[in-house]
């Protein structure tokens, strides 16, 4: 049996160049995004532009980048994984090549972002009950659809999930479509006042009786289930990294902090109140980093990994929210203030325990690897 927990040279390599980046671009201007309620879009194409973010990077190689841009600036990570197009969905396959290669070529310029509809005001993990439609007219399909919960809802590009066979039942009724936002019926989104992660821009966008060539068409017709399931238990492993940085860097800073601040003349560190409970959130973000890059491994090889990366959905923003909160408190009213950034890390940090699953389909998931799906719900 071989096992190799090193990272190799130019992976290491990779991590030292965005790691510098992060520091020296994106750490400046760390409250600007969450402030601002904006895409950090310049700093995409400045990283673009560094040659950091490549489409023809592998996943692990791209668990690295998210991993240490969210050590620095949370909200700068998931734009930064969109350029450089991590999924099948978003390479628009099967779109033809005259509308696909622009839109890609702008995507990875960091032009232009493509959102993805999927959750519904009435369906976000319960994907059979979608109520989304698209019905083919000739050469066209018709799509009447209300997506909610979107990253950046005001985006230039969409792709939504929407029924397409009514003579199927639950996931295999539905299709994913490429839809541009200034195509007639989709109308201006509602942004949302979120609690954080407000360069996500999340919010709801309707589309009423929105016509668009049949092959804007993703992929196979019924086959969206298949393509978001792929893209969820891969996303989950990034999602688990973002939170893991944002965790580590409140640990390290704590560290810091409590070899300073002294009590009864000396350092706080020398108090196992204090000591323990950095040293119990080290050991779970060494666990929680090795199920994250495992569950990219997984997908770096063409393996399932369902199970995994549903425990990094579950585990990993439960316990980076704790960490989190413990170093805020450790820093006493210092912490409390709005000028550190560990009140920003909890409200980026817990919306993660919502989006792309929920805890309990996660926890479902693995159940079902674990007993089999007749005996586990």
């Amino acid at each position: 049996m071989s096992l190799n927990f090193r990272f190799s040279d130019s992976e290491e390599m990779y991590r030292e160049q965005i790691r510098r980046f992060a520091k020296t671009e994106l750490a400046p201007m760390r409250q600007r995004w969450d402030q601002k309620r904006e895409r950090p879009q310049e700093m995409v194409t400045k990283a673009l532009d560094a040659g950091l973010l490549d489409p023809d990077m592998n996943h692990m190689m791209r668990g690295i980048m998210i991993e240490e841009v969210g050590y620095v600036d949370f909200n700068c990570a998931l734009p930064f994984l969109v350029a450089t197009e991590p999924f099948e969905l978003n390479r628009l396959d099967g779109v033809p090549d005259k509308i696909r290669n622009p839109v890609r070529q702008a995507v990875r310029e960091g032009k232009t972002i493509i959102a993805v509809g999927f959750t519904e005001p009435e369906s976000g993990s319960d994907v059979a009950n979608f109520r989304s439609t698209a019905v083919l007219d000739g050469d066209e399909w018709v799509i009447n659809a209300v997506k909610n919960s979107i990253s950046w809802a005001n985006a230039d590009y969409f792709t939504i999930t929407c029924r397409t066979e009514e003579a199927r039942k639950g996931i295999w009724s539905l299709s994913n479509f490429f839809v541009p936002k200034e195509v007639k019926g989709v109308k201006p989104p509602r942004l949302w006042d979120d609690i954080g992660t407000h360069g996500a821009e999340r919010g709801e966008v309707r589309f009423e009786d929105v016509r668009i060539p049949k092959d804007y068409l993703i992929g196979e017709r019924g086959k969206a289930y298949l393509q978001m399931a792929q893209l969820f238990d891969t996303n989950r492993a990034y999602i688990g990294l973002k939170c893991i940085g944002a965790a580590q860097a409140s640990v390290d800073e704590t560290c810091e902090f409590a070899k300073q601040r002294t009590v009864m003349g000396k350092p706080i560190s020398g108090y196992q109140g204090v000591s323990f409970p950095l040293v119990e959130a080290e050991t779970q973000l060494e666990a929680a980093r090795l199920l994250c890059y495992k569950t990219l491994w997984l997908r770096d090889e063409n393996l399932p990994n369902s199970k995994e990366g549903a425990m990094c959905k579950w585990w990993v923003p439960e316990i980076t929210y704790e960490i989190v909160r413990q170093c805020l408190t450790l820093h006493g009213h210092y912490g409390y203030s709005s000028e550190l950034p560990f009140e920003q890390r909890l409200r980026d940090i817990l919306g993660w325990q919502i989006g792309d699953g929920t805890s309990q389909l996660s926890k479902l998931i693995v159940a079902r690897s674990m007993f089999g799906k007749e005996f586990a719900g």
